[in-house]
């Protein structure tokens, strides 16, 4: 077991998932994604390879961290929102928030967004990443509208809040601000409105 493991000296061991996911984007920041390799991080971690690969499975996995607990609150949420609430105005409120992240966060956030930006593989090594997300929103909007999954409003609706969420942020990150809500608040409300004129 973890706690049971002997520190053989060197680096400070990262002790959890967080730290780290945290090494690892700031890895990738400093030196590019595609030159970090996971045994890279496992050594700047002062962790063993093995280690590492019960954390996260492949550096896409360090970089897309916390995904799973994000789409599992945004999944909760929207079965919780009352039943005769707009389906488009609860995905537009809520979706902005699952990217709301504490202030002592946004430099992390801001480097996961650049460096994703930044990667050889650009937007698809994101686009793989959406699909848990996906699954969450399809089935909200299907369960409250007489639209299916399949339908060309649902699809159309989908990767309009994605790419809302995405730019905003992309943005953001080449703004001064600090936090990205503006910029979240403004895209999701273009979506909502259907950009109609102010």
């Amino acid at each position: 077991m973890m706690s049971q493991a002997v520190n053989r000296g060197g680096r400070p061991r990262a002790a959890d998932r967080a730290a780290v996911a945290r090494t690892g984007l700031r890895m990738f920041a400093e030196r590019g994604y595609d030159a970090v390799t996971m045994t890279d991080i496992a050594e700047q971690c002062g962790i063993g390879r093995s280690t590492l690969l019960r954390y996260f499975a492949s550096k896409a996995d360090v970089l897309w961290d916390r995904t799973e607990d994000e789409v599992a609150a945004l999944a909760e949420t929207l079965r919780a929102a009352p039943r005769d609430a707009d389906p488009i105005a609860v995905l537009c409120t809520q979706m902005p928030k699952m990217l709301t992240y504490l202030d002592s966060e946004m430099d992390l956030l801001r480097t996961q967004v650049s460096v994703i930006a930044e990667s050889s593989s650009g937007w698809p090594l994101g686009s793989a990443r959406f699909e848990p997300w996906e699954s969450v929103v399809v089935e909200f909007i299907a369960g409250r509208t007489e639209h299916g999954a399949d339908d060309l409003f649902t699809k159309l609706l989908v990767q309009s809040l994605f790419c809302a969420g995405w730019i905003a942020l992309s943005v953001w990150v080449e703004s001064a601000e600090h936090r990205p809500d503006r910029f979240l608040d403004e895209a999701f409300a273009l979506v909502r409105d259907g950009f109609a004129a102010g």
